[in-house]
């Protein structure tokens, strides 16, 4: 459950980080605050999109028991 939370976190912390150097930009920077603004945007939909893509490989079954097994076969080794 911590982990499904922890997107949605990650997104938000950098949407706040770029607001704050929103913030202390200039008015008269208006570019700036413009491409400050989109890359706050892109930044956390790429957070997330990478987020849930890697969401899979992070979660590990419930019960260890019920993983998959992998057959094996019997080896065998002749000596010389």
């Amino acid at each position: 459950m911590l982990l499904n939370a922890a997107i949605p976190v990650l997104c938000i912390l950098w949407v706040l980080l770029c607001l704050r150097f929103y913030t202390l930009i200039s008015h008269e920077n208006v570019w700036q605050r413009r491409f400050i603004a989109i890359g706050a945007g892109l930044g956390a939909g790429l957070i997330y999109l990478l987020g849930s893509m890697l969401m899979p490989w992070l979660k590990m079954p419930d019960n260890p028991l019920e993983a998959p097994v992998k057959q094996s076969e019997n080896v065998r080794v002749k000596g010389k």
